[in-house]
């Protein structure tokens, strides 16, 4: 599954896996604590914060550092951390370093604190092994009305590589990240972009893009929402990544980075390099990350 829906809320399963964790890490350190404090009288309650602080800003640290060539030309997304991006390993690293600063400073920290970043990890690990990773959905052949008032069929393809995004004018996250991925649509060589507006009328999306001031040059209409229903995608936005062949690769649920975007398109060109048939983003971005 690529989303995880928990009555009205959605969301991205690297994302849940991420929540979820966090509150593993708290819960399991309050626990351990409780029990440490019974047998030797120390509250070090208070490390549970700055250790998930540190973490976090190791793990964020370590994936801009990996995506650097986009993050420098963008340094204002580096705070960014809603729209996903992480590096797990990096963010141990910066966790290992404080158990070292906690042993030195309040040895009765350094177990709860190991003992529960443990548990989270695997909880992590747990909720992101329920990801689906063998999608075998193909493009349709419906023809769809852009905004120019002719048609085109998504699976008439001309070898490029395809990202689908699924948005609403109505959708928050859309509206946030659609000026940047116009932005990469508009500059990027050898794939193309194009953006589906699920169930609004041509007015409607027209009033948007002038708001934004962005041009309709990549957009087409899906007025029955057809491509939410096709793909299971369960809340906006959705980001599909097609290979050149038109095989599904990767769905992204939620709104996206333009590291991560960019990293995904990468992911697609190594693949199709080393079958030669390869194409050119503007920025070769890869890592480990959610």
């Amino acid at each position: 599954m690529n989303a995880i829906e928990l009555g009205p809320f959605v969301f991205a399963t690297e994302r849940f896996a991420f929540l979820l964790a966090a509150v593993t890490f708290f819960g399991s350190f309050h626990l351990l604590t409780l029990w440490h404090i019974a047998g030797v009288r120390e509250d070090v309650r208070a490390w549970a914060f700055p250790a998930a602080m540190i973490w976090l800003l190791g793990a964020r640290t370590g994936y801009v550092m990996q995506q650097w060539d986009v993050f420098s030309q963008h340094p204002l997304d580096i705070p960014k951390v809603w729209q996903g991006g992480v590096s797990v390993w990096t963010g141990f690293a910066g966790l290992a370093a404080f158990a070292i600063l906690a042993y030195a400073r309040r040895r009765a920290a350094v177990a709860p604190v190991l003992a529960a970043a443990f548990a989270g990890g695997l909880v992590n690990l747990g909720v992101l092994s329920l990801k689906e990773t063998d999608e075998t959905v193909a493009l349709p052949t419906t023809a769809f009305p852009t905004m120019a008032g002719d048609f085109t069929q998504l699976n008439e393809r001309d070898g490029a590589p395809l990202i689908l995004n699924l948005w609403a004018s109505w959708c928050p996250p859309c509206r946030r990240e659609m000026p940047m991925m116009m932005d990469v649509a508009n500059t990027i060589q050898g794939a193309d972009l194009v953006f589906a507006n699920q169930g609004e009328t041509p007015a409607q999306v027209t009033s948007f893009l002038d708001t934004l001031g962005l041009g309709d040059r990549h957009l087409l209409l899906d007025p029955t929402s057809s491509l939410m229903a096709r793909f299971d995608a369960v809340g906006l936005p959705t980001t599909l990544f097609f290979d050149a062949s038109g095989t599904l690769q990767n769905i992204h649920f939620g709104e996206i980075s333009r590291a991560e975007l960019l990293s995904q398109i990468a992911t697609i060109d190594t693949a199709a390099s080393n079958l030669g048939d390869g194409y050119i983003p503007d920025s070769d971005q890869t890592g480990d990350h959610q």
